[in-house]
């Protein structure tokens, strides 16, 4: 009950200075990003655990789901060609996939259905080129504080153990001025600091490693 409370406390602090990030973002002349986001975790479960006996548990058929991303970001004063900004918000995501298990050499068992879901804070920095009216190129590097939950459902029952990590990531943002509207697209690549990650999950420890960095895909328009 403790560690729920905290970890809800946590991700109240998470909102709280993202939301108030991209709000002083927006005060001081700055945008709001609101997009589409696909974050691909490169990340597998493979651990053994003992259940009456060795049993093997490990991923397979990740399917990415469409998440979202919401951003302040700062502005440069008008007519500067070239300038540095910041941003700061919140993006979410998860990933879908088997959990397969077995006991090795003798029996498999029905995969079950397994998520990570990734709620971040990304606060970062870019150099931006504004090329006429209509484009502005932004690469940008920033850091993440990340929460993982992983929930597993075995039978009718749902299972779930988190983990926090944090990540640094690269990428370019896109924004297209069509006069009224304003769009953007944008890639990138986290790398979760310390590739070994443990989910406890009603008592059983599953280890997992992070396969190299994780891309990121994002479009949506700015305000």
């Amino acid at each position: 009950m403790m560690t729920g409370n905290i970890r809800r406390i946590c991700l109240g602090l998470i909102a709280a200075l993202a939301i108030g990030g991209s709000t002083e973002a927006v005060a001081g002349k700055g945008t709001s990003l609101l997009a589409f986001d696909v974050f691909e975790l490169n990340l597998d479960v493979d651990t053994t655990l003992d259940i009456g006996g060795d049993t093997r548990f490990f991923s397979s058929r990740h399917r990415r789901n469409v998440g979202g991303r919401f951003m302040g970001h700062s502005r440069g004063s008008d007519g500067e060609k070239l300038y540095f900004g910041q941003f700061l918000g919140l993006m979410w995501g998860r990933s879908n996939f088997f959990l397969n298990w077995e006991e090795p050499g003798l029996q498999s068992f029905p995969p079950l259905d397994s998520s990570i879901a990734t709620i971040a804070m990304p606060y970062g920095v870019d150099l931006n080129w504004r090329i006429g009216n209509l484009l502005v190129l932004s690469p940008y590097v920033s850091a993440k504080v990340m929460w993982l939950h992983m929930s597993l459902e075995i039978g009718s029952e749902d299972f779930s153990g988190n983990a926090f990590k944090l990540g640094v990531g690269a990428g370019l943002k896109v924004a297209v001025n069509l006069g009224k509207h304003t769009f953007v697209a944008g890639a990138g690549m986290t790398h979760i600091l310390n590739e070994e990650i443990e989910f406890e999950v009603d008592d059983l420890d599953f280890d997992s490693k992070t396969t190299g960095s994780s891309p990121e895909f994002f479009l949506g328009m700015e305000f």
